[in-house]
């Protein structure tokens, strides 16, 4: 019998994407088994949950700059004007966010909470140098709507009754939150604000899916994740998860090429009499039902005796005067809730009334270690220094969305999963108005990674491959 030749060795461009890729999946399948504020365990080191994110974004910068060694010459091809600027954007922002950790009261604690934002902010940056193809971005994109799906179904169950994981773990605390679903996926607020992207990643995928199958698949999906996402009642979730899929239903409604001009209007008419049909539900909904709890929830907003409301009027009236105080460099990151008596107290010496009197004892003691506002907590921390640095990423990064979807050259499927991972950075976006995703791992990572997706795909993935393909033998 003949031997059968030796496979030849898989060069070590292919080993290092391949585990790159292994470590990018994994960033996308970890939330299932992430969401809660502290993992079903009584080990502090499981329990760090950005221990688990800092490593696998290291882990994957490392791999492509390794890939970047091997790949080529080892040279950058050139690239257009608006990448510099998001790319020095970004740069700015660390910068700004190291710079004030070193000038902070205590600069070791500041710089061990500038690692998880240098972590994301390093992966986004080796995401977009050296892009993946838009085919690898689309299997990520795919394992993170599955891993959705995942909690999406977990949460509907436990909202019904039933509790899947409660034999299979055991639960650090068995509190059930206002939804009925148990901490072991979260508070609904990080709940909401996780399952809002993931809908509007499978909704985008949904529109700009050609096989019949894969749109099917997309659709559960988004009804999983969006439905268990409304459920929370996570205000700023539901708000960012409109923001996210009205752009991405506006953007195929004008480009379709199923549409022409006639059908394309009423597509628009159609729309538009949904989103009245909606409005009008939500408004005469029976009480006691799933939407008046909702309702009751977005009418909070408006009531300033509410208390989620009065806390986070006080929230912000502290980081207010953080700025006010180190207005350049501001507090340090991660130095929030170390500060937030201080300029709570600095804030009730000046006022003459008893509201701050009133506020102090209903906190009782109690601490906020995040402003429920990133974009205030960002400028508190990092000062207008590295507010002004983040302001200049967003719009360049919103700036570079916007630029590719005028891009003839994209095509239809690639567009709008570029559109899918953009929409999910916003509704993460607007929620960081009224939360704090942005400094919570699973939302976090998330973010970095639907914002580096689309930024990649709209500059201009590569084809599916960099590697040199070996020679025919």
């Amino acid at each position: 019998m003949a031997r059968s030749p030796i496979s030849p060795p898989v060069p070590p461009i292919r080993l290092v994407a391949r585990a790159h890729t292994l470590v990018i999946a994994l960033l996308c399948l970890l939330p299932p088994f992430f969401l809660s504020y502290r993992l079903p365990t009584l080990h502090e080191l499981t329990d760090n949950k950005w221990l688990v994110v800092i490593f696998l974004s290291s882990c994957a910068i490392g791999l492509n700059a390794a890939a970047w060694a091997l790949f080529a010459d080892g040279r950058f091809a050139p690239w257009p004007a608006l990448k510099t600027a998001l790319l020095a954007g970004l740069v700015l922002f660390v910068a700004a966010r190291l710079g004030s950790a070193l000038v902070s009261p205590l600069p070791s604690a500041s710089l061990r909470a500038v690692l998880p934002s240098l972590a994301l902010a390093g992966l986004f940056l080796t995401l977009v140098l050296l892009p993946p193809s838009a085919e690898q971005i689309r299997k990520w994109t795919w394992l993170t709507i599955l891993a959705g799906m995942v909690v999406g179904l977990i949460a509907l169950l436990q909202h019904s009754g039933l509790d899947p994981l409660g034999t299979l773990v055991r639960y650090r605390n068995t509190v059930r939150y206002r939804t009925g679903v148990y901490v072991t996926l979260g508070n609904p607020e990080y709940l909401g604000g996780y399952l809002a992207p993931v809908a509007i990643l499978a909704f985008g995928m949904m529109l700009g899916g050609a096989a019949r199958r894969a749109r099917a698949v997309t659709l559960v999906g988004c009804i999983l994740a969006a439905w268990a996402a409304f459920l929370t009642g996570s205000r700023g979730a539901f708000l960012g998860m409109l923001a996210g899929g009205g752009l991405v239903l506006v953007v195929w409604l004008a480009q379709s090429p199923a549409f022409t001009p006639p059908t394309r209007r009423l597509a628009f008419a159609a729309a538009g009499c949904t989103l009245a049909m909606a409005i009008l539900l939500a408004v005469f909904s029976p009480a006691g039902s799933r939407i008046a709890v909702m309702r009751a929830r977005l009418g909070e907003i408006a009531q300033p005796y509410s208390e989620a409301l009065r806390d986070r009027i006080v929230f912000n009236l502290v980081g207010l005067e953080m700025i006010a105080r180190r207005p350049v460099f501001g507090v340090g990151p991660g130095r929030f809730g170390v500060e937030f008596y201080p300029a709570f107290l600095a804030m009730a010496a000046r006022d003459s009334g008893s509201a701050f009197a009133m506020m102090a004892r209903e906190f009782n003691g109690a601490v906020a270690e995040h402003a429920h506002n990133d974009w205030l907590q960002i400028w508190a921390e990092t000062g207008g220094v590295g507010f002004a640095a983040w302001l200049w990423f967003v719009i360049v990064w919103f700036l570079t969305i916007s630029r590719a979807l005028l891009r003839p050259g994209l095509s239809f499927p690639d567009r709008f999963l570029m559109l899918a991972a953009a929409g999910a950075s916003v509704a993460l976006l607007i929620n960081a108005l009224f939360n704090f995703p942005l400094h919570e791992p699973v939302r976090a990572a998330l973010f970095w990674l639907c914002a580096a997706w689309s930024a990649a795909l709209a500059f201009g993935a590569p084809p599916e491959t960099n590697a040199p393909k070996p020679a025919a033998s």
